[in-house]
């Protein structure tokens, strides 16, 4: 907002509350000065919706910092709702050999002041995806998809996984202190935290099956 339009605003408020634009002329001059600087950053028009929805919550009279206030949560829903993508081919004056990017970065700026200032709308997914669609060759949406099993495939091959060490062997037998089933891992059973090793009675517990054959006799 300019001054001009910080006098116009003004003078739209004094019209329904005559509590907040001063009487002498000094001081009239320093809060159309005040208040310029603290809305220099919102339009006029956001300004006087701001002012509308303030009466209608609160009767105690605006200030400046009220209108400031609802102006930044707007701009931070804005950005926030955009995902920020930036195709440098939509800007022909962007030069793709620019090694410092000055074009690249002012039109990416110029892009985040059009969406918090209500110019661009945000792109958020919901959006985006008819963009994406139409570039692949589709006048559809994109459509998303569960995996296949050629997709596990080829991600098993790139991203294998790494096998986890099956721990102790007596792992294999049920925990006759802690409780913990064959292949589970042992527990301290006052706190609960798992243990890396396991109780010496489940290791008894293995070693005696090891050495007694299904039938009940010595290997």
């Amino acid at each position: 907002m300019t001054l001009d339009d910080t006098i116009d605003l003004l003078s739209q408020i004094a019209l329904v509350d005559d509590r907040v634009v001063k009487v002498d002329e000094a001081e009239q001059r320093a809060q159309v000065t005040m208040w310029a600087a603290v809305l220099r950053d919102v339009p006029l028009a956001f300004a006087g919706e701001a002012v509308g929805r303030h009466y209608a919550e609160s009767a105690w009279p605006i200030m400046p910092r009220d209108i400031a206030a609802r102006w930044r949560d707007q701009v931070r829903d804005r950005l926030g709702r955009s995902l920020g993508t930036f195709e440098p081919t939509d800007h022909p004056h962007i030069d793709p050999d620019d090694d410092k990017g000055d074009a690249y970065v002012a039109a990416l700026r110029a892009q985040r002041r059009a969406i918090a200032g209500g110019t661009d709308e945000p792109v958020g997914l919901r959006e985006l995806l008819p963009a994406v669609g139409s570039r692949l060759g589709g006048g559809r949406a994109a459509e998303l998809v569960p995996a296949n099993e050629t997709f596990r495939e080829v991600k098993a091959q790139h991203y294998p996984r790494r096998e986890q060490p099956a721990g102790p062997p007596e792992r294999a037998v049920h925990c006759p202190v802690c409780g913990a089933s064959a292949g589970r891992p042992c527990r301290l059973r006052g706190s609960g935290r798992t243990m890396t090793g396991t109780h010496p009675s489940r290791r008894d517990v293995y070693d005696a099956q090891r050495t007694t054959d299904p039938q009940g006799g010595t290997l």
